[in-house]
């Protein structure tokens, strides 16, 4: 097997996804990769990314591969998980407090490093990459944490969703809260609702 039909192989076993860091774990030199880019079989998303020529992949699944550091979170969650009927305008995204991010596409969200992988899991999407995201109890809390710069009727629609879900932790979705130093307030809205 010649080096651009393991480039192939590669493609194929990642349902059309390449990183060039994988090639290079093999010992495959970029020149065939070039070599796969200019006959047209393979194209580059970002830095380091390629995939076969006309594979569509989520935009969200390119932005988190492009902030590798950071999280989907927030609105954005919300969004993904069904507690909001409102298509976010930015993409909320939250980030360990050392790291610093200007993207006008991004709403950055920053938090000390001992609470950033707190909730931290995968969601698949359509296309059938997967990107890191918060789960349901974190993001209810980063809501309710960040509930002076998040619009009060998102917050109470993504409040009454959550406790319409078979599927929510109350207990996970405290013990956050109690790490977090929100339990307080999220007992109050708890009690309202």
């Amino acid at each position: 097997m010649n080096k651009k039909d393991e480039i192939k192989e590669i493609l194929k076993k990642n349902n059309g996804i390449l990183y060039v860091k994988e090639i290079e774990e093999k010992y495959i030199h970029r020149q065939y990769l070039k070599e796969l880019e200019n006959d047209g079989y393979v194209e580059k998303v970002i830095k380091g990314l390629y995939v076969e020529k006309g594979k569509e992949l989520s935009e969200f699944f390119i932005i988190g591969e492009q902030y590798k550091s950071g999280m989907y979170s927030h609105n954005t969650a919300l969004y993904f998980y069904g507690l909001t009927d409102r298509t976010p305008l930015k993409v909320d995204m939250t980030f360990p407090n050392n790291i610093r991010l200007n993207n006008d596409l991004i709403n950055s969200h920053y938090i000390k490093k001992e609470f950033y992988e707190l909730g931290a899991t995968t969601l698949e999407l359509n296309d059938r990459t997967t990107i890191r995201i918060y789960d349901l109890e974190r993001t209810i809390c980063d809501i309710i944490r960040d509930r002076n710069k998040t619009d009060t009727q998102i917050l109470n629609t993504a409040l009454k969703e959550y406790m319409k879900l078979k599927n929510k932790n109350i207990n996970l979705l405290y013990k956050y809260a109690k790490r977090l130093k929100i339990d307080k307030i999220l007992k109050q809205y708890m009690e309202v609702l």
